[in-house]
């Protein structure tokens, strides 16, 4: 069945504080990661859908933004995700409280025997070979075998505004999944990376790939992503404990 919060692990927890780089002499600011509450959640979505399907490589080479379908679909399945209440958010901190909403991550534990979805019947035409991509990704590797666990976490979707970008707030994103996973006792982290950047990231971070998905290979699923400015999917994990 799909996995949800411990009903002991109240939401509203800080998994990391930290401080942005000194520009011009100027101090960083302050930012903390913390649980997404409820009252940011429709911000955030408008951030997600603002801003991710616009950058992320695979949205942005089939054009995802300007199919209204598929963004309400995708909407509709982050709402889903959320519901799991374990997404982080990014604020600026004064008096060590949050202030501006400045980055999201969507997160999800992924749990042996999820029920598989339905491609096929998945509304939104870009949508569908997005959610394609990404399955035929994970489906690379047997994430649950591999590791010897019923569970890890992954990730719907990551990123950050522009203006605060160049802060290491996508580090501690990913750093933040390891205190998440301790209190929860998920052993493992694993996510499709689509972009390069990411990748890059992920790497520094300490994950491994596991797989890698040519987006060539997508057109024998009939998808072309020729252009994509990456040009694979990475697959990839760490073992935390």
């Amino acid at each position: 069945m799909p996995w949800k919060r411990p009903d002991n692990v109240p939401v509203g927890k800080v998994w990391n504080r930290f401080q942005g780089k000194t520009r011009d002499g100027t101090p960083g600011l302050m930012y903390q990661i913390r649980d997404m509450d409820e009252s940011y959640r429709e911000t955030c979505l408008a951030l997600m859908s603002k801003i991710f399907l616009r950058d992320e490589p695979i949205c942005k080479i089939l054009d995802n933004p300007n199919d209204h379908e598929s963004v309400q679909v995708i909407r509709d399945n982050w709402k889903e995700i959320m519901d799991q209440k374990i997404s982080i958010a990014c604020f600026t901190e004064e008096n060590g409280e949050p202030k501006h909403l400045v980055g999201f991550n969507i997160l999800m534990v992924k749990c042996k025997d999820d029920r598989e979805e339905d491609i096929e019947q998945t509304r939104g035409k870009v949508w569908r070979k997005v959610l394609k991509t990404l399955t035929v990704a994970e489906k690379l590797v047997d994430v649950f075998s591999l590791y010897g666990v019923d569970t890890y976490l992954s990730s719907s979707g990551l990123t950050v505004l522009p203006g605060h970008r160049g802060q290491n707030i996508g580090a501690r994103f990913l750093e933040a999944r390891e205190s998440i996973c301790r209190e929860f006792g998920i052993k493992v982290s694993c996510t499709v990376f689509t972009a390069t950047a990411s990748q890059v990231l992920a790497t520094k971070c300490g994950y491994e790939v596991l797989a890698t998905l040519h987006y060539s290979d997508m057109m024998e699923y009939g998808i072309d992503l020729t252009g994509c400015e990456c040009s694979c999917a990475k697959v990839m994990a760490i073992k935390y404990f």
